[in-house]
């Protein structure tokens, strides 16, 4: 079945259970952190392929959302997405991302009378705006010690 590369596959109780089995064999394999050795067979033909340790991590991450029953989706760095698209990545309203915008705190650019935002942007302001959360925790934490609040 094709599809769009970013539009979400929900997938079906048996791709799911596949999807388990392969993940439970490559737990086993103790593939972590190297570079994985795929069996290929079609038309006949096997061929032996090496994937990266990167490539081998991601498939681990489709495979074990695809095995809860999650929908998955797989978007190029480069992409742009739309501002709805955008707001659900960063767990806001639509209209707040697009005030985010007019501010000038994400950069978009017009498609006709519709914004798109390069996907990598907001990718960094999501791990921007965690990593701040992260340290206003980690000093509300040590403030909370320092007055024996534990």
């Amino acid at each position: 079945m094709a599809h769009a590369l970013a539009d979400p596959i929900v997938p079906s109780r048996e791709d799911a259970a596949l999807a388990k089995a392969v993940q439970v064999a490559l737990e086993r394999s103790d593939a972590a952190g190297a570079a994985l050795n795929v069996q290929v067979s079609a038309a006949g033909q096997e061929t032996t392929l090496d994937l990266p340790p990167l490539v081998t991590e991601m498939l681990k991450d489709i495979l074990k959302a695809i095995a809860a029953g999650k929908a998955v989706s797989l978007v190029p760095v480069e992409a742009e997405v739309t501002t709805q698209q955008a707001a659900s990545l960063l767990n806001v309203s639509r209209p707040h991302l697009v005030g985010m915008v007019e501010k000038g705190i994400l950069p978009a650019r017009m498609v006709g009378n519709q914004r798109r935002l390069p996907l990598q942007d907001v990718l960094a302001y999501k791990a921007a705006n965690r990593a701040k959360r992260r340290e206003a925790l980690a000093e509300l934490a040590a403030h909370d010690q320092a007055l024996g609040l534990e």
